[in-house]
Parts: C-alpha cells; structure tokens; sequence
C-alpha cells in the first residue's frame, strides 16, 4: 500500500514540475523571442535546477510539443463529447465546456496569448481544431460539401480570434458572457445557412 502511495506523490510531484516548467517557459515568451529563452533561465524561473529540468524535458520545443499537445487533446475531449448535430443549432454547451477549460488554468491561457511565440502555436491549434470540427460536422449534416470548409473556417477563425481578444483584454465582460454573445452570433448565422440549404 505503501508502494502505491508513494507513486501517486511521485506523480503529482513529476506532473507539478511539469506544470511550472510549462508555465515558466511561457512567462519568460512574454518578454523575449524563443531563440533568446536558456533552459537556464526556465530553470531559475520554475525554481528547479538544470538536472530536473532535463529530467523531464530535452530542449525547449519538446515543451512547446507538449502544450500543443496538451491543447489539442483538451480540444478533440471536448469536440468528441458533444452532440454536433445539437450543437449547431445550439452551440452555447460547446462554449460552456471551452470556458470551463479556459477557467481550469486560467493564469496560464492569459499568459499564453502573450507570448511572443503565440501565433505560430495558435495558428497550429486552429487548423487542428477546424479540421476535426470539419470532420464532424460532415458526418453528421447535408450542407453543401464545397461551402462547409469555408463555414468552418469562418466560425473556427472567429472563436479563436473572440478568446484570444477577450484574454488579451482588460476583461470587463465575464467569460460566460462573452460564450453566450459567441453561441448566438453563430447560431443565428448557421442556422440561417443551414435553412436555405434545405
């Protein structure tokens, strides 16, 4: 019994270090490009030294890996579990689920979207996202097939564009708030779409 609970303290522990790890790295592309980041400087900003650092992680990209990674996981969690069918006409439960998310860590998505090598990142997570929102939406309505890609760009773009806007912001509309105005604008707009496709 012992054995387990010392494995799960290690893990929290490992997951812990790699969370401020993580989170050093994008405090530190908030003041500087990439390029000019040390892992030393990662290291004395999580408060580790460059033997834990390495320990977890090779070089820089292989955390910058691991974010995107970690985003686009979050993301495919989210899309899979929602009805998709019900969700373009309604898709307020889809902004409820990326809020929640958002509200998770929230420290680290504001930091995010300021750091100097956000869009790059950004751009990879919204063409993933379109994608598999595209795959879904496919599947499951009768839309004009060559209209559909440039729907879901436009909708992908412009959820993306609203939060990274929002956190950017001095904030003075709620989160909820700002998911609710997002979920009607397309809602409206889709389903008027939608209706002149039948």
């Amino acid at each position: 019994m012992n054995g387990l609970i010392n494995e799960a303290a290690l893990d929290k522990r490992c997951r812990k270090t790699r969370k401020a790890i993580k989170t050093s790295l994008i405090k530190l592309m908030c003041k500087k490009e990439i390029s000019a980041i040390t892992i030393t400087e990662i290291a004395e900003e999580a408060d580790i030294n460059r033997k834990t650092f390495y320990a977890h992680y090779k070089d820089l990209y292989d955390i910058l890996d691991e974010i995107e990674n970690d985003l686009i996981e979050k993301l495919f969690h989210i899309l899979d579990n929602a009805d998709i069918m019900r969700s373009m006409y309604n898709p307020y439960p889809l902004f409820h689920e990326l809020t929640a998310e958002i509200n998770k860590d929230f420290e680290f998505y504001s930091l995010l979207v300021q750091s100097k090598n956000y869009n790059s990142l950004l751009n990879k997570i919204q063409e993933v996202f379109k994608e598999k929102l595209l795959e879904l939406i496919t599947e499951s309505t009768k839309t004009d097939q060559e209209l559909l890609p440039f729907i879901i760009d436009f909708i992908s773009s412009g959820i993306v564009s609203a939060y990274k806007e929002w956190l950017s912001s001095d904030r003075n509309i709620s989160l909820e708030q700002l998911s609710k105005s997002l979920s009607m604008l397309i809602s409206n707009g889709l389903n008027s779409v939608l209706e002149k496709q039948k």
